[in-house]
């Protein structure tokens, strides 16, 4: 038999099982407050960001996203950790973990930390905060679980993920920053080329 056909009846399977295990769960208590919880953070987040840094902060916040997505997957899907409580019919929370809590975090650490020293010990607080406080309390109230992982490891990947991201960050604004000074501005262009010729004297009109 196909195995990649093999693989499709096990994710339909797989998905009847989430589904009804959303379904469930959409009906509890904890469900609602993870909500609450996801709501609550990003009011904290947004009254303490500096708004003047908006865009960069959720650059970062993006990239730290697309990485920790890609860790909760790949952990998730080898048996390393499941989470009890989605609020989605997936295998990862994203929306709590990925979407909220790790990239909300990392953007306070990024606004507050002005050059690589600053953010290597503020990686270190936020990261120690998400691991050793943050994680035992989603498990103790029975919204994650741990299986073939340790806090130990869970640190050591969200710091390096941190750093990775911040490290592509700079990277990408060190590119853009040297493609601005190579190409003028198109006003700069546009006043030091005009479009039009200038018009001839009056008097050779007059001629």
């Amino acid at each position: 038999m196909d195995i990649n056909y093999i693989l499709y009846q096990i994710r339909m399977d797989l998905w009847n099982v989430l589904l009804a295990q959303w379904q469930t769960s959409i009906t509890t208590p904890e469900y609602w407050g993870v909500v609450a919880t996801i709501i609550i953070t990003y009011i904290v987040w947004y009254r303490l960001t500096d708004k003047t840094r908006l865009l960069t902060l959720l650059f970062y916040g993006s990239l730290i996203t697309v990485m920790t997505t890609l860790v909760d997957l790949l952990g998730t899907t080898s048996g390393l950790w499941y989470y009890k409580v989605p609020l989605l019919p997936l295998t990862t929370s994203v929306l709590l973990r990925d979407w909220t809590l790790i990239p909300l975090t990392y953007m306070l650490v990024q606004q507050y930390s002005s050059n690589w020293r600053q953010f290597f010990i503020w990686n270190a607080v936020g990261t120690s905060f998400l691991t050793f406080i943050l994680t035992p309390i989603l498990s103790a109230l029975d919204i994650v679980q741990l299986m073939h992982w340790n806090y130990l490891y869970a640190f050591i990947t969200s710091y390096v993920t941190a750093t990775l991201s911040r490290a592509a960050f700079h990277l990408v604004v060190q590119v853009q920053n040297a493609v601005r000074e190579e190409e003028p501005s198109p006003l700069t262009s546009t006043l030091m080329h005009p479009a039009f010729k200038p018009l001839d004297k009056q008097g050779d009109d007059n001629e």
